[in-house]
């Protein structure tokens, strides 16, 4: 038969609660105070994380804007110099027509005075002949 003895199981429950606080006090709350502490550490990394993700994200908008912006100023600048090779290739042309209109008056006034000057040396020429031609026919 089974016997229960009273005083074995008193130090046995008394055993069992000794072992539990003891366990407890040396083995639980220092593991499970080290599980929260990493908890702490690895949330704290993640918390790092994402606000290096926000801060990288920040940076690509606001590079994303400078270069936005650098286009654009470049764009203007090309516009500027388009405009002004233009205006210049413009002014140059207009310059050389007006030129080649200058050139062309001295040229026609050249050839006029020229053509006079030649007229009057062929009619002097003529009327130099014309007199020989009368004085030989008088002979």
């Amino acid at each position: 038969m089974l016997t229960i003895n009273i005083s074995e199981l008193l130090l046995t429950i008394l055993s069992f609660f000794v072992l539990m606080f003891l366990l407890n006090k040396l083995l639980f709350k220092p593991v499970i105070s080290f599980r929260a502490q990493r908890q702490k550490r690895v949330e704290g990394c993640h918390e790092q994380e994402r606000q290096a993700e926000e801060k990288l994200a920040e940076t690509r908008r606001e590079l994303d804007e400078r270069r936005a912006l650098s286009l654009k100023e470049a764009e203007n600048i090309l516009v500027q110099g388009r405009t002004q090779a233009q205006a210049e290739a413009d002014r140059t042309t207009r310059q050389a027509h007006a030129e080649a209109e200058s050139t062309m008056r001295r040229a026609e006034e050249e050839a006029r005075s020229l053509r006079e000057a030649g007229g009057k040396a062929i009619e002097e020429k003529r009327r130099q002949l014309a007199q020989s031609l009368a004085d030989r026919l008088c002979r």
